[in-house]
């Protein structure tokens, strides 16, 4: 009987705790419109069936079933933000025929499958942004004939079929921005979106001109191989074959495919028996895959999807097969497909547009001895760019030969077809058991049951062929006729502790620095009085109670970064009543409670970004009530008590939430917060989208504006007005000039630096706002730093003048965007951005920077670097960018422009990757990240292992000299 009860009270707590909610009024029109937070698809039994708007948002479902909304007849709109969703039933939204909005926000599709698309005919809002894509299926637009507004922002997608948005004849607005787009195929589709006169929702910065340019990947280009492919020049196949020295082994099985790295340019797959041509089969190549041969495989069936993603490929060579009909959309997605070699596959029949897809690109089509009977002219009139056809070996119509003769002789194109005999009419064409079919059938036979796999890298592929380069001085050597200049930095000594000094602000201040620690009872070597503590890249799972009570009154900073710190005890910063700064970035924590930060009454800053936090209890703010800074960036956090944190923190005026999965109630309220505290911030990192159902009416003279927060904030609670001169500064002369080290100050300590001064280096200081023409003065300039000191924004014209700086060092600081306009230097040779919270480049930004030849963006945010950017610097012969979050094709695709311009960069390994997309999310369709790396894939290793290898190599050295 207990039991009974027990689960009886289980089930009216669960009925209790209602997830959906009907929503107010929207758009002056009467809507029954619910929001369900934190839900599921059980609790659309609290919706009713007369609703015309539901909205999902941070929820999380195990699979979306098959009309699994059906019973919402007059469903009109119908939204998922920040969900997690494993698995969508083709039939997912049949019977939503009147759904108006479908829109998927910050979830994990990858591709967008035509099945889901089939009732959704009055389709007329199709969002699709920040879902990981990497692939959409053509045909989705065929199914959406009404669509108006399409939303493709912030994915992996590298190209669109340009002729599959033909079918969207109603489409008025597209957003596009923010993926790694092939330059040529955005290029094309751009000059299409004109000409129809589709506007494009460009996320601009400021300056309207910006909103012109894109940043797109520029392809890379090698030379076609010759197709020698007939029985007659075996010899000469196999010494092409001898030539590219492509790596080989035997298989029976197509996916032993998985043993070829993603980079891989060439594949010939010979003799293997392959019944059926997996969708998505190569996909994974497609980032570098130049030219595919499938030769004497038995293919009977090709899947429409088989060459998905192989936007590159230049040479397709099916020879051997037994496909009677050549499908009407294989080749849609190889927009630059040169060579198509179709020999001995006995098709019969060429649909209706199959050869249309690749009609911007094909040069040279071979079709020999098939059972081809005619050709419609209409098929080839298609092929823009076609140079040469061969035809010979098909049992040819007369009337079609002759027109297809007169065709070609018209269009200038080369051709081969049967000089002897042809055939009337179709009932004098012989079956398939004489004649040409017989010798088709003797060569099937011939064929081998395990075949052989061919292929090249694209490094391979690099030093094979002659890739037009700049050809950039050594390291070694410097440019002629530049000045130079001895960049002096101090380096800290090597002590037999894990915890060194790093220098002093005032003089007397001292600042040491722990590294590679694996218990913070290593931080006690620190002297007492020590001013600011820095514990980076260690292992420190738990800080556990009064760990710093050693520094009581004298520590005013510190840093835990980066230390796989997971849990915090409580009173683990008892006795520190003077820290004003504290640093938790980069670590493994879930939550923070009040117990955390009990003992910091007097803090400043709270940095609690690039960890996984998902809570922030409303009575830890009760003990932050001087906060002025607040960084929550990069974390999981659904929702923050906004009105607890007005209510508490009333200094506050500097809070990032970017890169969270906010539901949209609770971004509505965080904005208005913001609003009132006049922060600016970024408006997409809130999802302030007119999709979303909570959408606020802006109230008057209230501007929202996409840009990043330009409020300063300093570690006083004093106005900005009555900002005093703060630290101090050293000066020293060495062979390059005069250099000042200053530390600890603020943009008016620049005052007291004379003008000659050719280095400036500041650290450690108060400098959140850069402001136009402060450094005018320092004409000789030639070194700048500026590290740790804060710094958020940068005024137009700050760097005016400079026009010797050669090294520009911005490192460690809270910086989130570089536009174009501040970094106009004719001499510029070395630009270090390392350590910052870079998450947005505008486009244009090297265009000025002619002679740089080193670019470090390592630890920074960025999803992506386009190599279209780092195309404007003809001298750069390195680029480091690891520690970034880059998507899975562009960090392959810059990877692959840098190696083929010689640019110098670290290698990020990490061979499963493409493996485990294809294989996990392609082809099972699961989203759920279960995939196992197979054995023999060599992912990388953690990142703390990895610097605990360094660290303990570079001991070694020191060691041994």
């Amino acid at each position: 009987m207990r039991p009974i009860v027990l689960w009886a009270l289980v089930a009216l707590i669960g009925r209790a705790e209602c997830k959906c909610s009907l929503a107010p009024i929207v758009d002056d029109e009467r809507s029954i419109a619910y929001v369900c937070t934190h839900g599921d698809l059980n609790d659309l039994g609290e919706i009713s069936s007369e609703a015309d708007w539901i909205e999902f948002t941070v929820s999380r479902f195990h699979v979306i079933p098959d009309y699994a909304f059906s019973r919402f007849s007059n469903l009109r709109r119908l939204s998922f933000y920040n969900c997690r969703v494993n698995f969508i039933a083709p039939n997912a939204f049949s019977g939503l025929d009147g759904l108006e909005w479908l829109i998927f926000h910050g979830t994990g599709m990858l591709v967008a499958r035509t099945a889901w698309f089939l009732p959704l005919s009055n389709l007329r809002r199709l969002i699709l942004d920040r879902c990981g894509l990497v692939h959409v299926e053509p045909d989705i637009f065929r199914m959406l004939p009404r669509l108006e507004v399409l939303g493709l922002r912030d994915n992996d997608l590298d190209c669109l079929p340009i002729e599959d948005f033909e079918y969207l004849r109603t489409l008025k607005t597209v957003r596009i921005d923010g993926n790694p787009w092939d330059c040529e195929c955005r290029a094309r589709l751009d000059e299409y979106l004109r000409s129809r006169s589709i506007v494009q929702e460009v996320e601009c910065r400021r300056q309207v001109h910006v909103c012109r340019r894109y940043q797109c990947m520029t392809p890379i280009r090698f030379p076609v191989l010759p197709a020698v492919l007939t029985a007659q020049s075996t010899h000469d196949w196999e010494r092409e074959r001898a030539v590219i020295r492509g790596n080989e082994f035997q298989t029976n099985v197509f996916t032993s495919l998985d043993r070829l790295p993603d980079k891989t340019a060439w594949i010939e797959i010979s003799g293997l028996t392959i019944d059926v041509l997996p969708r998505y089969g190569f996909f994974r190549f497609g980032n570098s895959l130049q030219t595919l041969d499938l030769i004497d495989c038995r293919i009977a069936t090709i899947e429409n999807e088989a060459f998905a993603g192989l936007n590159k490929l230049q040479r397709l060579s099916l020879v051997g097969n037994r496909f009677p009909v050549l499908g009407s959309a294989w080749f849609r997605n190889l927009v630059n497909l040169q060579q198509l070699i179709l020999q001995r596959n006995q098709i019969e029949e060429i649909e209706r547009t199959a050869l249309w897809h690749v009609g911007g690109s094909l040069r040279h089509l071979d079709v020999r001895d098939n059972r081809l009977r005619c050709i419609a002219v209409g098929e080839l009139a298609e092929l823009k760019k076609l140079e040469k056809l061969d035809a010979t070996g098909n049992p040819w119509l007369c009337a079609c030969r002759r027109n297809l003769q007169e065709f070609l002789t018209q269009r200038n194109v080369g051709f081969e077809i049967n000089a002897g005999g042809c055939y009337e009419t179709e009932s004098e064409i012989p079956g398939g058991t004489t004649g040409w079919g017989q010798q088709q059938t003797i060569v099937q036979n011939a064929t081998l049951t395990s075949g052989k796999v061919h292929w090249t890298s694209f490094e391979d592929t690099l030093h094979q062929t002659n890739v037009s380069v700049i050809v950039r001085p050594p390291p070694s050597i410097p440019p002629p006729h530049r000045p130079t200049i001895s960049v002096v930095t101090p380096q800290p000594p090597v002590y037999a502790s894990t915890c060194y000094p790093e220098g002093t602000i005032d003089g007397y201040k001292t600042i040491y620095v722990c590294r590679a620690i694996t218990s913070i009872e290593d931080v006690n070597a620190v002297p007492r009085n020590a001013h600011t503590i820095r514990v980076i890249l260690s292992n420190i799972q738990t800080i556990p109670a009064r760990s710093f009570v050693l520094f009581d009154g004298h520590l005013t900073r510190l840093e835990l970064r980066d230390c796989g710190i997971r849990t915090i005890k409580s009173h683990a910063f008892a006795g520190l009543y003077n820290l004003e700064y504290l640093s938790l970035r980069d670590n493994q924590l879930e939550t923070i409670t009040v117990d955390m930060v009990q003992d910091l009454r007097n803090l400043r800053h709270l940095d609690l970004s690039h960890n996984s936090i998902h809570r922030i209890s409303n009575d830890a703010f009760d003990r932050l009530p001087y906060l002025v800074h607040l960084d929550v960036s990069s974390n999981v956090m659904n929702c923050i008590s906004v009105e607890y944190m007005a209510q508490r923190l009333r200094y506050l005026h500097s809070l990032n939430v970017a890169d969270n999965p906010w539901s949209c109630l609770c971004a509505r309220k965080l904005a208005e917060f913001l609003d009132d505290r006049r922060v600016q911030y970024d408006e997409k990192s809130l999802l302030w989208k007119e999709d979303c159902f909570a959408h606020p009416t802006p109230r008057p003279g209230v501007t929202i504006r996409p840009t990043v927060p330009t409020i300063p904030f300093t570690t006083t609670l004093t106005p900005i007005s009555t900002e005093t001169v703060t630290g101090n500064c050293t000066a020293r002369e060495d062979r390059a000039g005069i250099r000042y080290q200053c530390a600890g100050g603020n943009l008016l300590l620049l005052q007291s630096i004379p003008p000659e001064v050719t280095a400036i280096e500041f650290y450690d200081g108060h400098l959140p706002l850069i402001t136009s023409d402060c450094f005018s003065k320092f004409v000789n300039l030639r070194e700048l730093i500026i590290r740790n000191s804060g710094l958020i924004n940068i005024e137009q014209g700050a760097f005016n003048n400079l026009k010797r700086l050669e090294n520009l060092t911005i490192q460690d600081n809270p910086l989130e965007t570089i536009e174009s306009s501040w970094f106009v230097f004719e001499n510029l040779d070395r630009l270090d951005l390392r350590g910052n919270s870079i998450k947005f480049i505008e486009p244009g930004l090297f265009r000025y920077l002619k002679r740089l030849t080193y670019l470090n963006l390592e630890g920074n945010d960025l999803r992506c670097i386009f190599s279209s950017d780092l195309n404007e610097m003809p001298n750069v012969y390195v680029v480091q960018f690891s520690g970034n979050p880059l998507k899975w094709r562009c960090r392959v695709e810059l990877e692959q422009f840098l190696e083929a311009r010689k640019i110098r960069f670290t290698v990020i390994e990490n061979s499963c990757e493409g493996k485990k997309l294809v294989r996990n999310l392609l082809l099972v369709n699961k989203t759920d990240g279960s995939f196992d790396c197979p054995s023999d894939c060599s992912t990388a290793t953690s990142t703390i292992d990895r610097r605990f290898f360094v660290v303990f190599l570079l001991s070694l050295i020191t060691l041994a000299y």
